[in-house]
């Protein structure tokens, strides 16, 4: 248990130096956007482009792992969809939103450092490029494209591939993704002096990705439900990962050990801190912060929960 906390604790340490800096006003709140944009246009991309260029090209897609993250995160909102709209009687867009928040996992912001604190120097980065292949190319765009549907109309296929081609072409962590192959085909190397900027670049993307998180939840505002709460929150931290362990431990065995791990740390994490921001284009933003806030504060639990279920693959 020990050794857990030891993964766990630094991780939401810095969360909580990022609520209280900005609760109490050392980190403006009008930074925060600033510094959200250093780390995805900056120093995360960085990062990924400086791990994927160093691996095999064969290494950077695995079809299991693919399969069983999309699996776990699908599960999770078809569930809560259907629970949100056919029991709770919710329109189409406000489940599509429930949805949302319990199956797109925060990867980038806790995933990824949870993730690098439990593999330490051996971490398979290639886990976190398939995992925004997958929340880019098959959760996001089912989400959104539902999340636009206002009446009963539906959403046509058009509009599905816009969102898809829209989110490829600005995202720029997936650029950096699609720039690591490429250097891996062409052979780049990056020389001494870039490398060493590289690094110092990279290694700032976790500790102000979580500083971010904490500072977010600062001054939120509560306007969820109790049963929404925990309906979201539990298939997000709980169920999402159960089902991708089960399906790692008995439906692909013989997926790389690393990889399995990778998958269920990566589906334990929350929603995406942007959760708020998407929220609020549909006039819930307040109902998304109340939901973010608890249920990153919940993951600290859980997370040390499941990484305490690793062992058992």
């Amino acid at each position: 248990m020990l050794n857990i906390l030891s993964i766990t604790a630094p991780i939401f340490l810095l969360i909580l130096a990022g609520f209280v800096t900005t609760r109490f006003g050392i980190i403006p709140r009008e930074a925060l956007p600033g510094m959200s944009r250093f780390v995805l246009y900056l120093a995360l991309p960085v990062l990924m482009f400086q791990k994927i260029s160093q691996l095999d090209i064969s290494q950077i897609i695995d079809s299991d792992y693919i399969m069983v993250y999309a699996a776990g995160g699908l599960f999770s909102f078809i569930s809560v969809f259907a629970i949100s709209r056919w029991m709770l009687k919710d329109n189409i867009s406000f489940s599509s939103l429930k949805g949302f928040g319990s199956a797109c996992p925060n990867s980038a912001f806790i995933g990824l450092p949870v993730m690098m604190q439990y593999f330490v120097d051996d971490a398979p980065t290639q886990a976190f490029a398939m995992a925004l292949i997958v929340e880019n190319i098959i959760l996001f765009p089912i989400a959104f494209a539902l999340m636009e549907t206002q009446g009963e109309t539906g959403v046509g296929l058009r509009k599905i591939v816009k969102t898809v081609a829209g989110r490829l072409v600005r995202n720029p962590i997936i650029i950096a993704v699609f720039s690591g192959v490429l250097a891996v085909l062409v052979g780049f190397q990056a020389p001494g002096f870039l490398g060493r900027g590289m690094d110092l670049l990279a290694g700032a993307a976790a500790p102000v990705a979580l500083i971010i998180i904490g500072g977010s939840l600062a001054g939120v505002a509560f306007s969820a439900t109790l049963k929404d709460i925990v309906m979201i929150s539990g298939f997000k931290l709980l169920i999402q990962p159960l089902v991708v362990l089960f399906l790692v431990v008995f439906v692909v065995p013989d997926m790389d050990l690393m990889l399995k791990q990778a998958a269920v740390i990566f589906s334990a994490s929350p929603m995406l801190s942007i959760y708020p921001i998407v929220g609020g284009q549909y006039g819930h933003q307040s109902y998304c912060s109340g939901v973010l806030m608890v249920t990153t504060i919940l993951a600290f639990f859980s997370i040390s929960l499941v990484l305490s279920l690793l062992s058992l693959i």
